[in-house]
């Protein structure tokens, strides 16, 4: 069963190159762990003080809670990659607690 993704640009102009990069870094989760059944992204540009003016937020539908991950950087690449690292965190765990309980 393949994921289903949906991008977002809110406030951003919608860049191929940073799909291409959502995607793949998606279909690399998804290849580990096969459960995920959907993914949200939503890229996002604000003003903020610190400079960190791009956003990723990451929801996965997965067996259970959705999961959730938010991140602010300079650039969305940035900001992409250090949401799915975090993703890779949290699907861990999660696969962790789930395999334990078995």
């Amino acid at each position: 069963m393949t994921m289903k993704t949906e991008i977002h640009f809110v406030n951003a102009v919608k860049n191929e190159a940073l799909e291409i990069l959502v995607n793949e870094k998606l279909d690399q989760l998804e290849s580990k762990y096969d459960w995920v059944v959907s993914a949200y992204v939503f890229l996002k540009t604000n003003n903020s003080s610190d400079g960190k003016n791009y956003e990723c937020e990451i929801r996965l539908s997965v067996p259970g809670p959705q999961l959730f991950v938010h991140t602010c950087e300079t650039n969305f690449n940035k900001a992409i990659l250090e949401a799915v690292q975090e993703l890779t965190m949290v699907l861990k765990k999660k696969k962790e607690k789930f395999f334990s309980n078995n």
